[in-house]
């Protein structure tokens, strides 16, 4: 497939192969949960391990070098021992690797705030694509998002992992799941991630993202390429802008900017410099909340 041969062109030297896309970390935790049944935290966080990082999500060849890094963090709040049902919140982040350097940038950062699953101890826990599953399927949602995104940062028009998320939102949806599910529980949740993708309307953020990622950080590196990275990076940015003018609070542009605010200050804080002032100007208002951070980005050096 296209983003294997790219990424096996761009990753030479590294001959271990597996078959497996994410090397991820679970944490559950419980610290207002009254039980004494602590085991079954720790028998959960070994099954989710297991569950992302040991099954084969695609079809592709990965290299360690090119595995999808990220954490998977659960604070459940409730546990009825009785029926093994926990509910609470899910902190997850994943990270792709940028070329030629040690660094990995953060694609996706988002607190779930409205996780519901039930889980008994040494059950098994497997995700099936065409079945809904609470606690599995809310994992290969995830899952598939991150490899959505993985993929698109390297082919504009790689949608296949995407929509393997959507399908998976939608099989929750027609098996009655509300929560994170529901399209009109929350403007923020699961649903409108994978919704705002893969909605036309939005096609010039996918376009922006592998601009940001192809053309920007994988060439940042190379000190020959460096000033055209930064200015590919700018342009990516600046392309955002009609998303934000036709829906300001869109969700995409905030989980965006929670996921790349610090680096897109951190690229433009050293090294060959470009014109940054329309960035910045545009940052501004597009991410409100970081406003005064960005100041810096036009200041003398």
């Amino acid at each position: 497939m296209k983003r294997r041969a790219l990424l096996t062109a761009l990753l030479l030297g590294f001959q271990s192969l597996v078959a497996q896309e994410f090397f991820v970390e679970v944490k559950v935790q419980a610290p207002e949960v009254q039980t004494n049944d602590r085991q079954v935290f720790t028998q959960l966080e070994q099954v989710l391990r297991d569950l992302i990082n040991n099954r084969a999500w695609t079809e592709d060849t990965w290299e360690q070098v090119e595995r999808i890094r990220g954490s998977f963090v659960f604070t459940i709040r409730d546990y009825d021992q009785s029926t093994g049902q926990m509910s609470g919140n899910l902190q997850v982040s994943f990270a792709r690797p940028v070329y030629q350097s040690d660094y990995n940038s953060t694609t996706f950062t988002y607190q779930d705030p409205d996780v519901r699953f039930r889980y008994r101890p040494n059950e098994i826990v497997e995700f099936q694509p065409n079945q809904f599953g609470d606690l599995a399927s809310l994992v290969g949602f995830y899952a598939y998002l991150a490899l959505g995104l993985d993929e698109a940062s390297f082919d504009p028009q790689a949608r296949a992992s995407l929509l393997s998320a959507q399908q998976v939102a939608q099989l929750a949806q027609s098996s009655g799941a509300g929560g994170g599910w529901d399209r009109f529980s929350s403007t923020r949740n699961r649903f409108w991630l994978i919704e705002d993708l893969l909605n036309p309307a939005n096609e010039a953020f996918l376009q922006s993202w592998y601009r940001y990622h192809r053309d920007g950080l994988d060439r940042l590196a190379n000190l020959e390429t460096q000033g055209q990275a930064k200015q590919a990076i700018a342009n990516s940015v600046l392309a955002l802008k009609p998303v934000h003018t036709r829906q300001p609070n869109i969700f995409l542009l905030r989980w965006f900017f929670d996921a790349k605010s610090v680096e897109i200050q951190q690229v433009f804080s050293g090294g060959p410099q470009v014109p940054v002032q329309e960035l910045v100007d545009a940052l501004q208002v597009m991410d409100a909340s970081n406003a005064s951070k960005y100041v810096k980005m036009a200041s003398p050096r």
